[in-house]
């Protein structure tokens, strides 16, 4: 596997993926704070998006 460098990293184009560990980590943070579908349900009564 080709090790890329932080230039290539800085300037790639991907909206969808998170481009260091610090992205990766809030992400990570934000999913513990999300609501499951049945405390959406219970709370708010709302349904949770569908499975892709």
């Amino acid at each position: 596997m080709k090790k890329r460098n932080d230039e290539e990293l800085k300037s790639a184009d991907n909206s969808s993926m998170a481009q260091n560990l610090e992205e990766v980590k809030e992400l990570g943070k934000q999913m513990k704070k999300a609501k499951t579908g049945t405390e959406l349900k219970e709370e708010r009564n709302k349904t949770q998006d569908p499975l892709q």
